[in-house]
Formats: C-alpha cells, structure tokens, sequence
C-alpha cells in the first residue's frame, strides 16, 4: 500500500512540500484483522521519528522500524514501520514526526479487529481506577478494536445505563466514553459492555475522586518558644483536611541530622473532615536544638507549611538597663506616657512598678502595668517623681532593680491671673509701690516684664523693661526711656514657684506693666494697670466756698483722666429715693498732668440751690458708670470772700505740694 497524504492532513503546513512528514497511507484510519501485517512509509524533509500506542515498544512486540534516504537525489528521509502478525493490542496511533520538530507530524490510528477481543485493554482481576479530577472530563478508557462496535455504559449495582447523548456522554471508540462535566454521581463502579458473535464483554471501573484540599496548618505554639538546655520539647502540628483527603507530615528541624527527635503520627476523623497529628518530642535538649522547627504538609501537588522559631538558654538571666537614659521627661496635658526599660530575661519574670517606694499601681488609677513597661494616662504634674522597676525569677532566686526619674514638664501659669479682677483703682503720685508675679511652671521659669506708657495705649506696643534669668538676681535699672522713675526688679524661685517683683521707687508716670512668664513648653502673661493720680482714689468732688446766699460757689470733680472719661454735673431732687437726676449743668473741664477738673459755678446763691449735686464719670477699665455726691447748703449769712479765699488756697498749696526726691534707691523684700 502507498498513496500520499492529502493537504488537510493533521499536522501539515500548506506551505511548501514536505513542511510537515507525509505517509503513504490515503486516509485517517485503516482497520486490519488479526495476524495480518502492515507496512507504513513515511517521508519528509528531516530525520524521522515514531510515535506508537502507549502499550508498544519500538523493535518489540512485532513492531520493526527501518530508516533511510530517498529520493533522486537522496534529498529526502524515509522511514518503513512493519506490523507483523497484527493484534488487538496493536491498536491505536501510530504518528510520524520530525526529530527536532515534534509538534510536525502525520498520523493514522489502525483498528485490529478481533473475534474473541472486542476492548483493547483486556479487564484486570479487580476493576481499574479512572479518577475524577476537578474542572477536568471523566474518561472511561474502553477502547474497541473495531470502529463499528456498539458499547453501552452501565453504572454498578442497579445496572442502569448512560446513553451518549454527544453533549455531556459522548463515545468515542479511540478514547472510550467521556464525561465532559463529572457530578458526584459518577463516583461509584462503572462497566462498558459490547456483545461480538453472541457473546457480551465487559471491562469495569471504579470512579476515584482525589480531594487535595488542606484546610489549616497549625502548631501548638504560635509565638517563639524559649527554653533551657537538659529541658524538653514538645511541638504538635496539626492538619485539618476534607474527607477522603491523605496528607503527608515532614519535619525540619536543627537535629534532623543526628534524629534527636522522636516523631508519632494519628488520625482523627469527625463528620466534616479529617484531622491528622504529628508530634515531635526531644527529651533532653542541647544549644544545637535550638533554631527554626518547620512542619511542611502535603497533599497531592498542594502543600503548606508553618514554623516556630527555639531558643535554647544555658542558663536563667535578667538583663535590664534604661532605653533612653535615667531621666525622662513628658509634659503635662500629654494623653498618655510609658516607661519602658530595656528587659530581657529568661524564665518569664515577675515585675514590679514603684512609684516613690509604693507600689505605682495602687497608688493611682492611672497607673496600669501592660508587659514590663510602666503607662501613666493623662499625665498630670503630680506624676514627676521616682520610678523603680523591680524584676525577680524566684525559683532560680534572679533578681535586679532599675530606678527611673521622670520629670513632667508643665507651662507656666501666673497666679494672679486666676484671682478675681477687681477695680484697680489708682497709686498716688510719688507713692512706692511693689508689683508681684507669682509664676508656676517646669523647668522654672523665665521673668521679663515689659512696660507701655498710658500715652502710646492705643499703639499695644510694650517694650523689654528689665528680663531676669531664673535663680536669685537683682537688677536695679536709673532712669528707664518711658519711666523717669527708679525701679528694682527681683526674681526669686523657691518651692517650684518663680516669683518677680518689680519696685517703683516713686509713682511718676501711668501705664500698664506686663509681666511675660515662659519656658520651653509655653508662656502666660499677666497685665497689671499702673495709673498715678494726684487725688485720692482717683475721683473726688470738692466746695471751693463756702455757700452763702448771695454770694458765689465752685464745685469742683477731679478724675484720674486714664481711668474716668464724660464728667458731668447734674443736681439730685431726691438722692434716697433713686429719682432719675436733672438736666447736665455745664461747667468749665481743664486737664493736667494726670487728672481732668470739671468746674461748676454757681453765682448768686439764694436758697432754692441748695441740694444734692452730683458728678458723673465713665470708668474706662470696668466699663461701668459712677459718680461721687456733693451736699449744697445755702446759708442766709453774707460771706466774708477774701478770708474764704486765703483759706481755700492754703488748704490746696498744701495737697499739691510734694517732695522731689524721686530716685531714692528702694528697698525689696521677697
């Protein structure tokens, strides 16, 4: 026999002869009857090679292959298959390829019909297994010798049978019948059964669906193990698998090498899975146990791991030092702060927190110990103080201690600034006064006071007066740009309190004094209003004369023009019974140096002018309105004027006189 094969062939190129091998055999298939011998030529461009049914060997089993060149110029490879004395086993693929290209083939299957043997396979004393793999068709591989056979499957015990339906069963006598979508009702026995010459055959098999599936890997122990040597080990891996499911458990370890360990395996089966155990034992550990222990699982082509690392100690131990000094620092105010040394010991110790020498817990609900270390929540000035950490293994009798410092930084306050404000009324001109403040804070801190005369208010500019560094120090200043005035200032910091104080040897000059606290975490501030006045209180109402009918009198309202503002006289009807006052009456208002004079003249006195007058002013520190009273009492006798006069001017030569000896040196006390 000899033909060439047409173009459509499996596995030719159309370009070029020869692109892929050719065989004389003019069709897909060709069906011999047992005994007889077939010969297969093929041709092609390349070295040659074979591939036969998967039960044949080449030069065994009656098959003979021989190679040569051919053609006319010996251009070509040839090479001849023999088939002597053909049987049913002979039957399947027989492909012709490229040596170097095996993807470069033709093919041909040969049937081999015989009477007495309808399968290829022959049936084995206990059915074969086909397995049933996820995502992949069930095959049942009962191929027939002869292409025309009549092949039912039947499913084992109720003997039904699955008839092709070519969508989901479909037969094919080269592969047998194949399940393109398995359900777990092909799990079970199945059998293919043909009848040749009145006589049925059959070959079964049993359905096996492998389960891979590893559901969890655990140990015993999910954190690193730390032990001693001479102690032992013990470490349990755990497999949860599904039914059906067979893993394998293997150990890796340091001592695997000298078999240190001692390994048991059991099985445990519940009603949703399986649960295998591997427990590794070593009785008497040695440093070189120590390392990663690996428990590797594997099921099929899934596997999974999971480890522990072992230390192995020669002996017990405590090693503390501080992790960031003996003296720490937080801040006040802070949401939470943690002391924690550097701790490293073996076996697990018992620790202690002391703050002060008593146990910090019990001292303070917001003390609470989390590990070794030491959490102080919302940190308050009361927490500074001293910390020791007591640390003891009492069974191998190991014990240390570490003392820490912690020092709680706060930002200044100034004391007077949380008394109740109140009028600050005036300092009389000349006078000495002393100004205080008192500032809390850590680290101690710094004092400067600043000055703004009453003249530049509107410009809230304040100028360095004096700044004092903390500690005792006196700094005694002449005569300062804006204050013509001799002034000390003193800066004394004891029981954690900073206290300045600043001395006006003699009141000259209005203004506000600003004392500025800070340190490294903030600063307060505290304003205290300086206003000279030569009235006392600031405010007064004054007769010049005294008021006799006919004659003329002179009240006079004196205010501290940085304090009171809208003088005005009016007269009362009725003081007692809070009758609202008369219309303004006028007068002549003068400013000096540091008060303004409302004048009110009445001339002509006659006895309807006697009454309640009353000078009204606006205080411009508090915002409210005052006003001082002033009895009028005309009298029916005349007045002598120029002995009312002389007395009246005496008695004002004497408030306004005042000693000029300004810049003594003052005397503080702290």
């Amino acid at each position: 026999m000899s033909c060439v094969v047409s173009p459509g062939k499996e596995g030719q190129e159309p370009k070029g002869k020869f692109s892929t091998p050719v065989l004389d055999l003019n069709s897909q298939q060709h069906v011999l009857k047992a005994n007889q011998t077939l010969t297969i030529n093929c041709r092609g461009r390349w070295e040659l090679s074979w591939a036969l049914p998967g039960s044949l060997a080449r030069g065994q089993d009656g098959v003979k292959l021989e190679e040569s060149r051919c053609g006319k110029q010996r251009q070509h490879y040839c090479s001849q298959l023999t088939l002597s004395s053909a049987q049913a086993r002979h039957t399947g693929p027989y492909r012709c390829r490229y040596r170097h290209q095996t993807h470069k083939q033709a093919a041909v299957y040969i049937y081999v019909t015989d009477s007495q043997r309808p399968f290829v396979e022959e049936q084995a004393a206990i059915p074969d297994v086909v397995y049933m793999k996820e995502g992949k068709p069930l095959v049942f591989p009962c191929r027939v010798t002869n292409p025309n056979s009549i092949v039912s499957l039947v499913k084992f015990p109720d003997s039904r049978v699955l008839t092709p339906d070519q969508k989901n069963i479909v037969w094919n006598s080269r592969r047998g019948f194949v399940i393109r979508s398995p359900t777990f009702f092909y799990i079970g026995m199945f059998s293919c059964k043909t009848t040749l010459n009145g006589i049925t055959h059959s070959i079964s098999y049993l359905t096996h669906r492998p389960v891979n599936k590893i559901m969890d890997v655990y140990l015993n122990s999910t954190s690193p193990l730390q032990t001693l040597q001479g102690n032992s080990l013990t470490i349990n891996c755990t497999v949860t698998a599904e039914w059906n499911s067979r893993v394998s458990i293997r150990w890796d370890y340091p001592g695997k090498a000298n078999t240190s360990a001692i390994i048991s395996k059991r099985i445990m089966s519940s009603k949703s899975h399986m649960v295998f155990y591997s427990l590794l034992s070593i009785p008497k550990l040695r440093l070189s146990d120590r390392g990663l222990y690996i428990c590797q699982v594997s099921s099929g082509p899934v596997s999974r791991a999971t480890n522990v690392s072992v230390t192995v100690y020669d002996h017990p131990f405590i090693r503390l030092k501080p992790r960031q000094g003996a003296v720490l620092q937080a801040h006040a105010g802070q949401k939470s702060y943690r002391l924690s040394p550097k701790l490293r010991a073996f076996p697990a110790p018992k620790v202690i927190w002391l703050k002060d020498g008593k146990v910090a817990a019990e001292q303070c609900s917001r003390y609470h110990v989390d590990g070794n270390s030491l959490v102080i929540r919302d940190v308050a000035e009361e927490d500074a103080g001293k910390y020791s950490i007591l640390v003891g293994i009492q069974e191998h009798r190991l014990y240390k201690n570490l003392t820490l410092w912690l020092v709680v930084n706060v930002s200044p306050r100034i004391g007077e600034n949380a008394v109740s404000v109140q009028d600050p009324g005036s300092v009389p001109r000349g006078s000495r006064q002393t100004l205080h403040c008192t500032s809390h804070g850590v680290p101690p801190p710094h004092i400067a006071w600043l000055w703004q005369p009453a003249s530049e208010h509107h410009t809230r500019r304040y100028d360095l007066l004096s700044l004092a560094d903390a500690g005792l120090m006196r700094v005694c200043v002449g005569v300062y740009a804006y204050v013509p005035v001799s002034i000390c200032v003193c800066v004394c910091v004891c029981f954690l309190q900073t206290v300045g104080v600043l001395t006006v040897a003699e009141a000259l000059v209005s203004g506000v004094y600003r004392c500025i606290a800070s340190n490294s975490l903030g600063r307060d501030e505290l304003d205290i209003p300086f206003y000279v006045t030569d009235i006392h209180g600031g405010f007064s109402v004054s007769q010049k004369e005294e008021p006799r009918e006919g004659g003329d009198l002179h009240l006079t309202c004196v205010a501290n023009k940085h304090l009171y503002t809208n003088l005005s006289w009016q007269q009362v009807t009725a003081p007692a019974e809070a009758t609202p006052p008369g219309p303004f009456l006028g007068g002549e208002l003068s400013s000096g140096e540091f008060s303004d004079t409302l004048s009110l003249l009445l001339n002509n006195l006659t006895a309807g002018d006697s009454g309640t007058y009353r000078c009204s002013a606006h205080h411009l520190l508090t915002g409210q309105n005052t006003h001082l009273d002033t009895q009028v009492t005309v009298t029916g006798e005349p007045l002598n004027h120029s002995d009312h006069h002389n007395d009246m001017s005496n008695q004002y030569r004497h408030i306004y006189t005042h000693t000029q000896n300004c810049f003594t040196q003052p005397h503080i006390v702290i």
